[in-house]
């Protein structure tokens, strides 16, 4: 029997803010999605790419550079590159730090292996140095960020997925929306323990069994069979064919940020540091960082 009454108390205890943490007790796969899912992205998916072009040196796209002085790198370690895939007209702008622990191959596989109306979603993806694995989402803007050594699949198909959840509405998340808690209240489980963490990040993580099983056809043997259906299913029936097919098109990207000195002035710095201290942890727009194994 389905209990109303349980999933207006879920409805009330998010609709203001979207997050609400321990949300089930049963977790769908208890090792996280990691192990069972990234084999099959990486045996099963191939990344179309067609070059990387890497930038001359002293420019560097504007998002990038943000991102860089916000941590407290200088841009001027920067490196730039244009990667183009062949299921898009448009390349890609990626920045890496000099020393992040992903190479740029790496990085433009790992992105390459999403749909191509998912990798839309993004305008800059970026690598800064880091121990562990760890990343956030600017989903005003549409970058990503990987700390440390986050090749996994799962990572980006995550990151992306916070793209997806608050790009296409930016006034309200999806993740928010009353289909999508009366969809969790009829759920019996989360997909990890990661999941748990609120409504945002499980939305983001059930993104990675969707894109998985759209491209793949199948999911990872399941602890409780059929546990998160509800969520699985609304959230395939609302994207599967625009964003999470390989037939998808790369329509409506976020322009790209404008081209500027990799040279940083004095108020460059502190506007950036301000902003970065104001905003880390509690700006709407930012998510993460969030923690993964590395990969």
């Amino acid at each position: 029997m389905v209990n109303f009454f349980s999933n207006l108390v879920i409805l009330a205890a998010v609709s203001a803010t979207g997050v609400l943490g321990d949300l089930k007790s049963k977790i769908d796969y208890p090792n996280g999605l990691s192990g069972p899912f990234d084999p099959g992205f990486s045996q099963r998916t191939k990344a179309p790419l067609q070059w990387i072009d890497p930038w001359g040196a002293g420019w560097i796209p504007q998002g990038c550079k943000d991102r860089f002085l916000a941590k407290g790198y200088a841009a001027t370690d920067a490196q730039v590159f244009n990667i183009k895939y062949s299921d898009c007209d448009r390349a890609w702008t990626f920045c890496r730090h000099k020393s992040a622990q992903l190479t740029i191959e790496q990085m433009a596989d790992s992105f390459g292996r999403m749909s191509v109306h998912m990798r839309s979603l993004v305008r800059h993806p970026i690598a800064l140095p880091a121990g562990g694995c760890s990343a956030q989402a600017f989903t005003e803007v549409g970058d990503i960020v990987m700390y440390g050594a986050c090749k996994a699949v799962t990572v980006w198909v995550h990151e992306t997925g916070h793209q997806l959840d608050a790009r296409l509405k930016p006034a309200q998340r999806f993740s928010g929306t009353t289909p999508w808690i009366q969809a969790l209240g009829f759920d019996s489980c989360v997909p990890d323990s990661y999941a748990n963490s609120n409504t945002v990040e499980d939305f983001a993580q059930v993104v990675v069994v969707a894109q998985f099983n759209t491209l793949l056809g199948y999911k990872p043997k399941e602890a409780f069979p059929g546990c998160l259906d509800h969520r699985h299913g609304l959230l395939e029936h609302t994207f599967r064919y625009n964003y999470l097919e390989y037939i998808g098109s790369c329509r409506d990207r976020p322009a790209d940020s404008k081209i500027v000195s990799m040279k940083a002035t004095k108020r460059d710095i502190m506007r950036m540091m301000k902003r970065a201290k104001a905003t880390e942890g509690t700006d709407p727009k930012v998510i993460g960082p969030c923690s993964f194994p590395p990969s």
